[in-house]
């Protein structure tokens, strides 16, 4: 079909990709107690597996922009759905008595999909032009309002995710589990055949490369910036990935209900970013971000006494609440500080933060091997004391400045 015949994508078609990247990216801390990591306590194994999932994401990264460079957005779109459908093909014969090789694959390769499905999403969302009723204007989504895009896009990625814990809680017990991810893998497959014969409209976005973006780590507040998102990346993933076990462990609850508190967890991040996307417009940005560094401190702190149900439904109300909004409103003050910062590309500050994510869920499982798993509430809660510190000084330093 030419170009010009194409239907125009709407923004809600082009976020759709980023329920997909939520879906995979959500499922490996189901997975762990369905592949019995709960019985068989091999936390080792389990940590390697985050760890190619995040090397995964980064090399979907980077194959987007290169695939990027020699084809249209729509196209990109559409190997990202259909990289997601081959990735859930993969888990679907993944489970016990696969061999651990083939899992790290199939989790490789869901990283892979997620990677280049965000890539793609947020390219189209930094490069889209909309109108005045905010589907179409002479300036970027994203450059025109990055708090609230990043938020919309949290919400849909939350989406995903909630599926994805709801989808593994209910799959405890019935021997299709397995066969239930090969039947989601149709819907991707579908939707990326929908995705090739929109238009994504495009301007031009200046590339600055890795080497040049690194000399932002010459400045104090970029590093503020580097670490509270390292950090940050870093709680909202170790809990996300080791939430089931730590259940399971501490308080005897079954799989089926821990993976439903997982649901809970990332329930409370989406109705977090709908929630702060609303106080935007009536909350100044600051305030609201160490209100949100304050709620995650507290609620972490919650996580780690609670000895009942109704404590840990407490401790990650909070949590989810607490992180939903500290990402996009730190996304929005490194664009308004550094004016080439772009999401679509993993330029210096964000590519050291995206290791937080990765790293930390990886290395926590190691030092569970020795020191059990105690040790990821506390490190979580010792993270958001990094964050809401990090918080503090960002805005003594912006107080100091004048800026």
């Amino acid at each position: 079909m030419p170009q010009s015949a194409r239907r125009s994508a709407r923004p809600w078609q082009i976020l759709c990709g980023l329920v997909v990247s939520g879906f995979l990216l959500a499922l490996p801390g189901g997975l762990l107690p369905l592949w019995g990591f709960h019985i068989q306590p091999n936390f080792g194994t389990a940590a390697n597996f985050f760890l190619v999932l995040g090397l995964g994401v980064i090399g979907g990264g980077a194959c987007a922009q290169r695939l990027g460079r020699h084809t249209s957005l729509q196209r990109l779109l559409a190997v990202g759905y259909f990289t997601a459908a081959a990735a859930l093909l993969l888990l679907a014969v993944a489970a016990p008595p696969a061999q651990v090789w083939y899992q790290c694959l199939a989790l490789f390769v869901t990283g892979m999909a997620a990677g280049i499905m965000n890539t793609a999403v947020l390219e189209a969302l930094s490069s889209r032009t909309t109108d005045r009723d905010g589907l179409c204007a002479d300036t970027p989504c994203y450059e025109s309002n990055p708090a609230a895009v990043t938020l919309t896009g949290g919400i849909f990625f939350g989406a995903g995710s909630v599926l994805a814990a709801l989808l593994l809680a209910q799959s405890f017990g019935d021997s299709g589990a397995m066969r239930l991810l090969a039947i989601t893998a149709v819907i991707p497959a579908m939707v990326g055949i929908f995705a090739g014969f929109l238009r994504i409209d495009v301007r031009e976005v200046p590339e600055v490369s890795l080497a040049d973006s690194l000399e932002d780590l010459h400045s104090p507040l970029a590093i503020l910036f580097v670490l509270l998102l390292f950090f940050q990346f870093g709680n909202e993933w170790s809990i996300a990935g080791w939430l089931p076990i730590l259940l399971i462990d501490r308080l005897g609850l079954s799989p089926a209900t821990a993976v439903t508190l997982l649901a809970l967890y990332w329930g409370a991040l989406m109705v977090g970013r709908i929630v702060a996307a609303r106080l935007l417009r009536v909350v100044r940005h600051g305030r609201l971000l160490g209100v949100s560094a304050f709620c995650a401190l507290f609620g972490c702190a919650a996580l780690v006494v609670a000895g009942s149900r109704f404590g840990v439904v407490v401790g990650l109300l909070l949590t989810g609440m607490g992180f939903s909004a500290i990402y996009p409103l730190v996304a929005e003050r490194i664009a308004s500080r550094f004016t080439y910062y772009h999401p679509g590309y993993f330029n210096g500050i964000f590519t050291f933060a995206l290791t937080g994510g990765i790293l930390a869920p990886f290395a926590l499982g190691h030092m569970a091997v020795d020191g059990g798993l105690k040790m990821i509430p506390l490190a979580v809660m010792m993270g958001s004391c990094a964050v809401f510190a990090l918080v503090l000084l960002i805005w003594l330093g912006h107080k100091v400045s004048g800026h």
